[in-house]
């Protein structure tokens, strides 16, 4: 799919819906009171969707299916909405796919912040509609707020996340105090950005949502994940022929599980797994999602559904377009 639309630029005084379209965030979070402090600092007014600002717990998830849904939704349909924003992901959004009004959101074109289980919405409003998303900083993931450090690197990310929800297109660099990244195969590749988190971007193939990956830009991540299991999941997208057609290849940070065993480590399944099935350029450790230290995540925007250039010897994604308009 290529877009067919762009979501609406942020301006100071822009009002963002936070949501929770899968696990709940608990009201005591002091990490999603910061992040929204963070957020109305910068100049943005913050609504919050029923299911972050009411008790509808359910399972584990932050309310029933079609109140979910419902909360996605508004989001879309309310005027006086500029951008959704998640809180959290956990589990739960693929069980929203099929609730989804795709012409509502189509014709109220509006940028979808978050990442890991929010990798579906993601993924199938791009796939259904062509509008582009951001996978970026979730705000009840906020470092504590005595760790300096976390602290700036949050804010860090949520600026640049922020300026590229403002219309800026950027050079995603490394940071100085970002993971070492390695080449998996040298080069450079132009194409736009799908993927996010692993596991659910796999669960994604043979479904309706599955976005086309023909000359594209994969990225993938994940954490709590086994070495066997990541390999199980790329052999799924090498036999679904996702691995061969695609022009570039972003690994973010993929956590050891600290298991001991005589098993590999996930880097070197996915360095041979890669390398096995594709020559396209690839490095390992781009700064996003699920990665990070005792400071807290690294949350590094990506950009889905926007075309960029992958220099895999630097560890450069370079935003060829905006992702707002």
């Amino acid at each position: 799919m290529r877009h067919s639309t762009r979501p609406r630029r942020l301006k100071v005084g822009s009002t963002i819906m936070l949501i929770a379209p899968a696990s709940f965030p608990k009201h005591s979070n002091v990490g999603l009171k910061l992040g929204i402090q963070l957020l109305r600092k910068m100049g943005f007014n913050i609504v919050l969707g029923k299911s972050v600002k009411e008790s509808w717990v359910h399972w584990h998830l932050s309310g029933p299916d079609d109140l979910r849904a419902r909360d996605l939704l508004d989001g879309f349909r309310r005027s006086d909405i500029d951008a959704v924003w998640c809180a959290l992901g956990g589990a739960g959004s693929l069980r929203l796919l099929n609730l989804i009004d795709y012409d509502l959101i189509k014709e109220n074109p509006k940028v979808i912040v978050g990442f890991s289980d929010v990798t579906t919405i993601q993924n199938a409003v791009y796939s259904v509609t062509g509008l582009p998303s951001l996978q970026g900083p979730m705000l009840s993931i906020t470092p504590r707020a005595s760790d300096e450090v976390g602290l700036a690197r949050f804010r860090r990310d949520l600026e640049l996340t922020v300026r590229i929800l403002m219309g800026e297109t950027i050079e995603l660099r490394q940071p100085d105090d970002g993971p070492f990244t390695k080449v998996i195969n040298h080069g450079k590749a132009r194409g736009r950005i799908i993927g996010g988190n692993l596991t659910l971007f796999t669960l994604l193939q043979g479904t309706p949502y599955r976005p086309d990956p023909s000359g594209g830009v994969l990225f993938l991540e994940d954490v709590n994940e086994e070495a066997y299991r990541v390999d199980n999941y790329l052999t799924v997208l090498r036999l679904s022929k996702v691995l061969s057609i695609i022009n570039a290849i972003i690994y973010g940070e993929f956590p050891e599980s600290g298991r001991g065993g005589p098993s590999p480590s996930i880097e070197e399944v996915i360095t041979e797994d890669t390398r096995d099935t594709t020559k396209a350029p690839s490095f390992i450790g781009y700064p996003c999602c699920h990665g990070g230290d005792e400071h807290g995540l690294n949350t590094y925007p990506v950009p889905i559904g926007i075309e960029t250039e992958v220099n895999a010897d630097d560890a450069v994604v370079t935003m060829l377009e905006p992702l707002t308009e």
